[in-house]
């Protein structure tokens, strides 16, 4: 079993995905992109919903729960209270077949 973590996580933003929205959040995934242990991020949103997500990619557990502790307090800080995530193990081997980006 591989060490590797994905993070799956949703939650419910009621703002519309603007320019300003985008620029706003630059300086956020510029700041994630140098957490240790974040290998890569993916953002979604569910068009015409205020449904988004994220779905990472740690290093390991560890990382990924001391990440999950601070991000989720950032969140509640600016509004967000409606998260829901997933903590799933990788299977790398079958990943693999698929052309997994598994850093």
């Amino acid at each position: 079993m591989s060490i590797l973590k994905i993070w799956d996580l949703h939650l419910k933003y009621d703002g519309p995905v603007t320019q300003e929205f985008m620029e706003g959040n630059t300086s956020l995934a510029k700041s994630i992109a140098e957490e240790e242990g974040v290998i890569w991020k993916i953002w979604t949103h569910e068009e015409g919903t205020p449904h988004f997500g994220s779905t990472y990619l740690f290093k390991n557990k560890e990382y990924l729960m001391k990440y999950r502790e601070m991000h989720i307090k950032r969140l509640n800080r600016i509004g967000i209270t409606e998260i829901t995530d997933h903590i799933f193990d990788v299977l790398e081997d079958l990943s693999k077949i698929n052309n997994a980006p598994l850093g």
